[in-house]
């Protein structure tokens, strides 16, 4: 995932219509390349070859820029002094044998994706005139650290993802961190954000396994879908009063947390009971929980990606309250050994229970309805399944791949009426499994596409 492929589209035209290599500026001084600027005093750095990826060549074919640069604040070029004032996109882009630059006072942009890919840089000082750290500026880099200028006001989308970031603060000038902006800085161990920051994109910080705590500001509105999506070392999470949007999945597989915590006086979440969970307050939906929640009573729905990767129990209680589980709610809780759906729920929705490596009894009551595509998929040490009586729909692949199946007990009345997906029962072994059906309806199941596979269907 974090190999970045959104790189390859921002490269995508230059591959197919341009050479591997392309020269475009207007002079040269002191090793570096400009373009004139339209206001005819100023001009732009700019690159001597731009150096990207092609389909037939992984690595940069040219070193490009190397070693130390430092850019002047001006330049002469024939008798006339020019102010630098910008960085073009891409400018040292794949320069892989880059260490560091200096970026003098007078530079107030630099373009997008301009330090990607350089593995050896180490240090790039920026100017304090800069107000943006633009889309994908330092990906995929070898930077460690870095000072952000006071006046930055946002950070782009993808702008260090899968650096070598150690750590990062944030100044108070900053109100927006794009999306995926930190994504796969594996070795991120800590972040610290100024109180002003106002939205965090989605995936900002996903995959920042080493990411131990993370202060969110005060001044925080809206958290994207997966923003720590996998940050496994985070311990607690604290959601300010002043968040009204949370993404799905923003604390998805972060196994490690233990206390999930909504501030007093938020109007959109809480935290009720003591329970360890984020809580939609208008809809009593759990959108976020952990291996310390309670689910209270109160709740009517477990939200889309709730728990997942959530190893730390071994069966969970649902309590009568809920009648929706979300997609991938409990997706990959590898953990868990039984399950029993309550009275109350009347949907399981897609792969709800996908992943869920040690669970070996199903039972799904009466009052559920629908059952999603993928929810048991690859849940290879169930043994029996209780499929209740009031199911409408079944999703393709929904039982997919269960090795160890040896009976399935469907309380179905008509089961002809019932609407299936491709291969729902799929990979099962239909001979060592034992299909049970309500009495008098066994001859139906055997004319039913799908159920008629089951060589032994027996009325009970």
């Amino acid at each position: 995932m974090m190999r970045l492929i959104s790189r390859l589209l921002a490269f995508l035209f230059f591959m197919v219509l341009v050479p591997k290599s392309l020269s475009a500026y207007d002079f040269k001084e002191g090793g570096l390349c400009y373009n004139f600027n339209d206001d005819g005093k100023s001009v732009t750095m700019t690159y001597e070859n731009l150096i990207m990826f092609a389909f037939d060549a992984p690595a940069p074919t040219e070193k490009g820029y190397i070693g130390n640069i430092i850019i002047p604040e001006n330049v002469k070029h024939n008798g006339k002094t020019y102010k630098v004032t910008a960085i073009d996109r891409g400018t040292f882009s794949c320069n892989v044998e880059l260490i560091r630059v200096v970026i003098p006072n007078s530079v107030k942009t630099i373009g997008k994706e301009t330090f990607m890919n350089c593995p050896k840089l180490k240090e790039v000082i920026l100017p304090p005139s800069l107000t943006e750290i633009s889309d994908y500026m330092f990906s995929e880099s070898g930077l460690q650290t870095i000072i952000i200028p006071e006046n930055v006001k946002a950070i782009g989308n993808y702008a260090f993802a899968s650096s070598s970031l150690k750590s990062i603060s944030i100044p108070s000038s900053v109100k927006t961190i794009g999306q995926s902006a930190f994504s796969g800085c594996r070795w991120m161990n800590e972040a610290t954000m100024s109180n002003n920051v106002e939205s965090i994109g989605e995936a900002a910080f996903s995959i920042c396994t080493s990411l131990k705590t993370i202060n969110l500001p005060p001044a925080l509105k809206e958290i994207g879908a997966k923003a720590f999506y996998e940050c496994g070392s985070i311990k607690e999470i604290t959601i300010p009063s002043s968040v009204s949007n949370i993404g799905a999945g923003a604390f998805s597989n972060c196994h490690g947390l233990t206390s999930m915590i909504v501030q007093e006086g938020n109007k959109q979440y809480d935290s009720r009971n003591g329970c360890n969970a984020i809580i939609e307050t208008a809809s009593s939906t759990l959108i976020a929980g952990c291996d310390a929640t309670v689910i209270p009573l109160s709740v009517t729905a477990i939200g889309d990606e709730a728990f997942v990767g959530c190893n730390g129990f071994t069966s969970i209680e649902i309590p009568t309250s809920v009648k929706t589980i979300g997609s991938q709610a409990f997706f990959y809780c590898k953990n868990i050994k039984n399950l029993k759906i309550p009275e109350s729920v009347t949907a399981i929705e897609e792969r709800a229970f996908c992943g869920c490596d040690s669970l070996e009894t199903v039972e799904i009551s009466n009052s559920v309805q629908s059952i999603g595509y993928g929810v048991f998929l690859h849940d290879d040490l169930i043994k029996t399944v209780i499929i209740g009586s009031g199911v409408k729909s079944i999703g393709g692949w929904a039982f997919k791949g269960l090795d160890a199946v040896t009976s399935i007990t469907s309380n179905i009345q008509d089961v002809t009426s019932v609407k299936m997906g491709k291969d729902v029962f799929d990979e099962i072994d239909m001979k060592a499994c034992t299909l049970y059906v309500p009495r008098g309806t066994a001859q139906t199941y055997r004319a039913t596409p799908q159920w008629s596979a089951f060589k032994n269907i027996i009325e009970q």
